[in-house]
């Protein structure tokens, strides 16, 4: 597994590499093939701001952490990332289980020690929408998002005509995601 460091502004010391290096290691254990973990950190008005994604067996997994500690930021996010990964494998892991029938079902008791959710995940849908992607700019689409008022918008872009979604920060920002063709 190799993980990527970004830092914003400045060079990342090796002893902080090598601790990062450690605290994400656990992380290898629930996946079987790790595609690509990067870990982000800037540091802004005094906080450092860790962000850490994983990807590997096609799971995506990211979350991201805000501490006045560089080292209690990266353990937040490591830990973060970790329960996520816990939640999603004992998902897919139930799920699979309930997909095939067990021929002793009515012989076992279920268990009240084993943590978890009892009941499925399944999304509730409330709203659909359909509308026309028409091409725009990035600059157009946030005028847009802000004239809905929503904290996304989808919409075609005019310079590749891919469907992208542009989103505000928590800092403020925007982001866009950019389909990998």
């Amino acid at each position: 597994m190799t993980l990527q460091i970004k830092a914003s502004g400045h060079e990342v010391p090796d002893k902080l590499r090598g601790y990062a290096e450690r605290k994400v290691e656990r992380l290898g254990r629930y996946f079987g093939d790790i595609e690509r973990m990067v870990l982000s950190v800037v540091l802004e008005h005094g906080v450092y701001i860790a962000e850490l994604t994983a990807e590997g067996d096609g799971t995506l997994l990211r979350s991201e952490e805000r501490n006045g500690d560089l080292h209690a930021a990266i353990n937040d996010v490591t830990d973060k990332v970790e329960r996520q990964a816990v939640k999603y494998k004992s998902r897919v892991r139930d799920e699979r289980r309930k997909a095939q029938p067990d021929k002793h079902a009515d012989l076992l008791e279920p268990s009240s020690d084993e943590p978890g959710d009892d009941e499925p995940f399944v999304p509730v849908v409330a709203r659909r929408k359909r509308y026309a992607l028409k091409p725009m700019s990035v600059e157009e689409a946030a005028r847009q998002m802000e004239l809905v008022s929503h904290p996304f918008y989808l919409f075609r872009s005019d310079e590749s005509g891919e469907i992208c979604a542009l989103y505000r920060r928590h800092d403020g920002n925007y982001g866009l995601i950019e389909p990998d063709v």
